[in-house]
């Protein structure tokens, strides 16, 4: 336990002392100079309480980049078609205008993810996949390197314009 005037370990037992009617617990010397002494029973030490074991938090999988597929407004517009859904019926049934709908099906208007993902529930088609990296690595594990500058520009000997 440590002096609550001057900071320092207590070698022993702390001493009660009331000063400006708050009762701290100081070392002998700190007794002696401040306050009146208090009898009273001196605090138990109050150890924090013993560490919980922490677990690891699961590693999370990088997020999966989603993409549209190609022709999403086609799909859309045959998956609505299929299920004799008026556009304006399905534009309510997923909380947006229909105009917003018609642009989407025309292609127009490309809809965010979470509409995209409200839109295979209701329709049960795929409009979401993984996005695909152009260029990067190829089949086969073959890194595919792309043009050098020096491949470019046109290299000119000195003095020529």
């Amino acid at each position: 336990m440590y002096c609550e005037i001057c900071g320092r370990p207590i070698e022993g037992e702390p001493v009660p002392v009331e000063v400006d009617k708050a009762v701290l617990y100081v070392c002998r010397s700190c007794a002696a100079r401040y306050g009146k002494k208090v009898f009273s029973q001196v605090p138990q030490q109050r150890g924090a309480p013993p560490p919980r074991p922490r677990r690891a938090p699961a590693p999370r999988p990088p997020p999966v980049e989603l993409e549209l597929v190609e022709n999403y407004g086609e799909v859309i517009r045959r998956a609505r078609e299929n299920l004799g859904l008026a556009r304006e019926t399905l534009a309510v049934m997923l909380g947006i205008k229909e105009t917003v709908l018609r642009r989407i099906e025309a292609g127009q208007l490309q809809p965010d993810i979470s509409l995209a993902k409200k839109l295979e529930k209701t329709l049960g088609v795929k409009l979401l996949v993984e996005a695909q990296d152009e260029g990067g690595v190829k089949g086969g594990g073959r890194v595919e390197r792309g043009l050098t500058l020096g491949e470019v520009a046109e290299i000119r000997e000195d003095g020529e314009e």
